[in-house]
């Protein structure tokens, strides 16, 4: 488990939610407020009266700050105004599993009108008032639960989002919001981890022997490859040895590709930290690094020994890394009638609730096509390929890390579904939904526009580079409905180029 922080406006009922369920979690409870009032000697009420909020709000910060440095795991509530300063939020966010119970402030303020204990309540429009100054910072927390319902139905939504889930075909898998704190407690032998981890999370893991790959799709290569064997070497890592990878997609595909051929082999863990890493890379087995002339041109089957997700290390992403792991569930939501689609159509925000419900499924779609096949030789696992012929071209020509992978996927797909539409495969109607969600989801052409002016014989030789071709023909994933594809086998590369542009002109 891990440290959980309730917070929320006045009146939606921190404290009572936050004992229930710090009972049903079997760790302690403590009230900030509560706590404020014993070190203070005197009510909340009095602290503001006889010293100012200005002061209130400095003890509020400096015993949150040693509450969350405490070695033990507990449920805090804390006041309505306790993440309304920066640092404040900042240390919430960092250290703990932060919970924000919301709903209607005319609600809230009919449960505690009448009482004389809380200082910024009256009357009823100066609480509301206070309630949309603070709003902004509210929605900063990413997991909200709405508390206008009975105590005990909101403590089952918590525990229901807090639970794991567990899949162990092919490889274990466990899902759990706030795990990554546990691994404080495991010992690996050797870690590599991502430097954008290192520098935001290092302390929460107990990391002794590691290596500390730069940031990005260029640092997945074999001259980084050859670094961190030579620090395994230095560490005395043997054949019974265990390393972490700790990291997004490059880091989860080094770290595979180093633990299945340093000393023939040697047992690897993946602690995925980005949205595409959770949903897409860190599974199936494939392992590898890119040279000049292409994507993981170089690599492995092997997979690993347990892969940990904590969904939590999404709020920490930039909006492109987001975006390029949606592009994966993207696909995901295509391949098969596996209810993605409709979820992500009907979703009202692409939030981190509605995101993080995406992470099961996703994988389990990914498992379908891979579990019997691999080694990718029962022409099954190509599927997953949708998106990823024009999507890897984009990035070749476009430059590694000039557009993220995801948003070169998502692309790469209205591209397949244009072709499919074209030659009679994809209805008309079917097409607009798949275009409308990837407008709804984020997606946008605009950065894809400078392939408009690249010569068709640059986009061909990128196109036979691809680990698909047949000759001068290549094989290509393609939509038949919103949630159906097929493989169109030997597709003629030289009419690809043209069928991208109109896509990117006509179309995104």
């Amino acid at each position: 488990m891990a440290k959980i922080v309730i917070s929320g406006f006045m009146g939606s009922g921190k404290t009572t939610v936050g004992k229930i369920l710090s009972e049903k979690l079997n760790i302690p409870f403590y009230d900030l407020d509560y706590e404020i009032e014993k070190e203070e000697g005197r009510t909340i009420n009095e602290i503001f009266k006889e010293s100012g909020e200005a002061y209130f709000r400095e003890i509020e910060k400096r015993l949150l700050i040693k509450f969350l440095r405490m070695p033990n795991d507990f449920v805090l509530s804390v006041g309505g105004g306790a993440v309304i300063n920066d640092e404040s939020l900042e240390h919430i966010l960092k250290h703990s599993i932060p919970i924000l119970l919301y709903g209607n402030p005319k609600v809230f303020y009919e449960r505690i009108k009448n009482e004389n204990s809380r200082p910024l309540i009256n009357p009823c429009g100066q609480f509301l008032t206070l309630y949309k100054k603070r709003e902004g910072f509210y929605k900063r927390i990413p997991i909200k639960v709405n508390s206008e319902k009975s105590t005990y139905k909101v403590v089952k939504e918590i525990l229901d989002i807090l639970k794991e889930e567990v899949i162990n075909k092919p490889q274990k898998i466990t899902i759990q919001i706030g795990s990554s704190f546990s691994l404080k407690n495991m010992r690996f032998d050797f870690s590599i981890i991502d430097s954008r981890i290192y520098k935001i999370y290092s302390e929460r893991f107990a990391l002794e022997n590691y290596y500390v790959v730069s940031y990005g799709e260029r640092a997945k290569n074999l001259s980084t490859v050859a670094k961190i064997y030579n620090a395994l070497s230095e560490a005395k890592i043997d054949r019974k040895s265990e390393i972490l990878g700790l990291g997004g997609g490059v880091i989860t595909d080094i770290t595979g590709f180093v633990g299945s051929t340093y000393l023939r082999g040697i047992h690897f863990s993946f602690t995925p930290t980005t949205l595409l890493s959770q949903v897409d890379s860190a599974f199936g087995g494939k392992n590898g690094v890119n040279l000049s002339y292409g994507k993981n041109l170089v690599g492995t089957i092997s997979l690993p020994k347990e892969t940990y997700i904590d969904p939590l290390f999404i709020i920490s992403l930039p909006k492109r890394e987001i975006l390029s792991g949606l592009g994966e569930v993207f696909k995901y939501a295509i391949l098969s009638e596996n209810g993605i689609f409709e979820s992500l159509e009907n979703a009202l925000e692409i939030d981190f609730m509605t995101i993080q419900k995406f992470i099961y499924p996703s994988i389990v779609e990914k498992i379908n096509w891979i579990e019997d096949d691999l080694y990718d030789r029962e022409n099954k696992r190509v599927f997953l390929n949708l998106g990823h012929t024009a999507g890897h071209m984009f990035e070749k020509v476009l430059g590694f890390g000039s557009v993220s992978h995801g948003e070169a996927v998502a692309t790469g797909i209205i591209v397949s579904s244009y072709i499919s539409c074209k030659n009679g495969l994809l209805k008309e109607m079917d097409f607009q939904r798949i275009l409308n969600l990837y407008k709804k989801i984020g997606f946008t052409g605009e950065k894809f526009e400078k392939i408009l002016e690249i010569d068709d014989d640059t986009l061909i030789n990128t196109l036979l580079m691809d680990k698909k071709r047949v000759k001068e023909g290549i094989n290509i994933v393609v939509p038949v409905s919103y949630n159906r594809v097929t493989l169109l086998n030997d597709f003629p590369v030289r009419s690809l180029p043209q069928y991208i542009k109109e896509t990117l002109k006509e179309v995104v």
